[in-house]
């Protein structure tokens, strides 16, 4: 059973997480983020993480903020304007790797042989997955497994986790356009485990370690230019060692809690057609992780 550590406090939090068990001198540290969409206020701001990026430090670590270009159209889908996104958000200290700089992580599952990952994760033995816990129409919530799949595939790697979608009434649309935007109406559960396929890569022979910020829970991801109203007041800070222990954990904080959404299962609530538990139950199935936790308040 894995510890998953909560506060409303990230600073106290960071006092519990023993990073400098898991970070040697002069280690490389990769900080993954989603730097945010412009016109969207619910990203994890500069404020937000930059203690995580001391103590980082403190631990003797060099860490850096890194994110991968996106698929689909828009300022972030290329490194330059999306170093100016980042930059206008108040980032410093990051790394977007050009599509070029990409590592092919064997990995031999079920979806996949290899994995496309963004070229931050080839340069790092550590990796820090600071994620805002929200929701998302294809994967019913957005947690550490999709910031780490989804978040590190490069371009070509975002692509082949959304197509060949063979029950996807939108194949076709998908594929001329290359875009994810006809996806989210077809095979999700696919798509999961695609996903989580690519998080298993991600941290192949990596220290890894997992916040997430359960705070401004929108109902859809970052990456849309807005944002509609929490769908449940602000929790606090999750911190473990273990990613799907962390996501069971955020899902059921969020379902315990009252909110916009009335129902016990909100995401679920949400996107009727969504069956979050599938990335969940497959990243267990894969030992990423175990959906068995102990919750320790700080």
């Amino acid at each position: 059973m894995s510890k998953v550590f909560y506060s409303k406090d990230i600073n106290k939090l960071l006092e519990a997480t023993g990073l400098d068990k898991i970070i040697t001198k002069d280690d490389p540290v990769a900080l993954k983020i989603h730097f945010g969409e412009p016109g969207n206020t619910a990203f994890l701001k500069p404020d937000e993480v930059r203690p995580v990026f001391e103590k980082v430090k403190a631990c003797g670590g060099q860490p850096f903020y890194t994110d991968c270009n996106t698929l689909y159209k828009g300022p972030r889908k290329e490194t330059i304007t999306h170093g100016a996104v980042a930059q206008a958000h108040g980032y410093t200290d990051f790394f977007i790797p050009e599509e070029d700089d990409c590592l092919a992580q064997e990995v031999n599952l079920k979806h996949f042989k290899k994995v496309y990952l963004g070229g931050a994760v080839a340069k790092t033995p550590v990796i820090i997955a600071l994620t805002h816990f929200k929701g998302h129409e294809l994967t019913g919530f957005g947690g550490a497994l999709k910031n780490l799949g989804m978040g590190f595939g490069t371009r070509r790697g975002k692509l082949k986790m959304h197509q060949d979608c063979k029950n996807c009434a939108e194949l076709k649309t998908c594929k001329r356009n290359q875009t994810i935007d006809a996806c989210w109406i077809g095979a999700p559960a696919l798509v999961q485990e695609k996903i989580v396929e690519y998080a298993y890569g991600a941290v192949k022979d990596k220290k890894c370690a997992y916040f997430n910020y359960i705070i401004r829970v929108s109902p859809a991801c970052d990456c849309y230019d807005y944002n509609d109203l929490p769908i449940v007041p602000d929790i606090g800070i999750l911190f473990s060692l273990d990613p799907v222990a962390i996501d069971q954990a955020s899902v059921a904080l969020v379902n315990k809690i009252q909110g916009r959404v009335k129902s016990g299962n909100k995401f679920r609530a949400l996107y009727p057609n969504v069956d979050w538990e599938v990335q969940l139950k497959y990243a267990e199935l894969l030992n990423l992780g175990s959906r068995k936790y102990e919750l320790v308040k700080i």
